[in-house]
């Protein structure tokens, strides 16, 4: 069986290291792990559109498949739509068309925002911004208002401010570019309803798989978390994830 990568992008404001409790658990199963730092979390100069964390993302992906590695793309909240742009011609059909192997296996959305094709990730919710952004006056960057209470609000109260502390702006314009490929239509994928997100309530993730998604089959998980699982659940995130590498790989479960 080929190895199995699993490429962890976090979402905006957020380092990879987040993913580590959850990378570790992986690793013990046996599969190999790679995180993404996008472009657009703490840069020195605002991006002016997405296309710097799309390629960075597609770096990682070519560099596991051109090693023969099946892999499993996470994404999480904001880079859910940089992520979905990013799996475009390296899938594992698409490489074998053209007489290659490896390739994206199957896409985890964790909490994730997932847009439709034309469209970006500001102008899926009608252009406005959510109530939470604070939008920097030249609208080159934007923070969280809440984090504590937005992304950990399931964590102990120490530990959300320890974590909240580390977060970074995020360029602004990034959530205006628009996406050409909308991975989730012809690559297999698993959602991952987190209930008490804050960030992006249950209902508006339900509604981005079931309307925005409508028709193509993406399976559904679901943990009682916040937008945070990889801190407040690992064990459980890691657990549907594992699941989902198993069904990747053609196992019934």
């Amino acid at each position: 069986m080929p190895t199995t990568s699993v490429i962890l992008v976090p979402g905006a404001w957020h380092n990879p290291i987040c993913y580590s409790i959850v990378a570790h658990k992986l690793k013990e199963a046996g599969d190999r792990t790679v995180f993404v730092s996008l472009a657009s979390v703490g840069p020195e100069q605002h991006l002016k559109d997405f296309d710097p964390d799309v390629t960075l993302i597609q770096n990682a992906i070519e560099h596991e498949a051109d090693a023969g590695h099946e892999i499993m793309l996470v994404v999480r909240s904001y880079s859910g739509v940089p992520g979905t742009e990013a799996v475009k011609g390296l899938d594992i059909a698409s490489r074998a068309n053209g007489g290659l192997t490896g390739g994206v296996a199957h896409i985890f959305y964790c909490c994730s925002f997932i847009v439709q094709q034309g469209q970006s990730l500001a102008s899926s919710f009608g252009g406005h911004d959510l109530p939470w952004y604070s939008v920097a006056e030249d609208k080159s960057y934007y923070t969280p208002r809440t984090p504590i209470h937005t992304f950990y609000n399931d964590l102990p109260i120490d530990e959300a401010k320890a974590v909240a502390a580390h977060l970074k702006p995020h360029s602004y314009q990034v959530i205006h570019s628009k996406i050409t490929y909308a991975a989730w239509k012809g690559v297999p994928s698993t959602y991952l309803y987190c209930t008490e997100d804050n960030a992006i309530p249950l209902e508006v993730q339900k509604l981005m798989v079931e309307e925005f998604a409508k028709g193509y089959k993406i399976r559904t998980e679901t943990l009682v978390s916040g937008h945070s699982p990889f801190f407040s659940q690992p064990d459980a995130m890691a657990m549907a994830m594992a699941m989902a590498i198993r069904r990747a790989a053609g196992e019934t479960v």
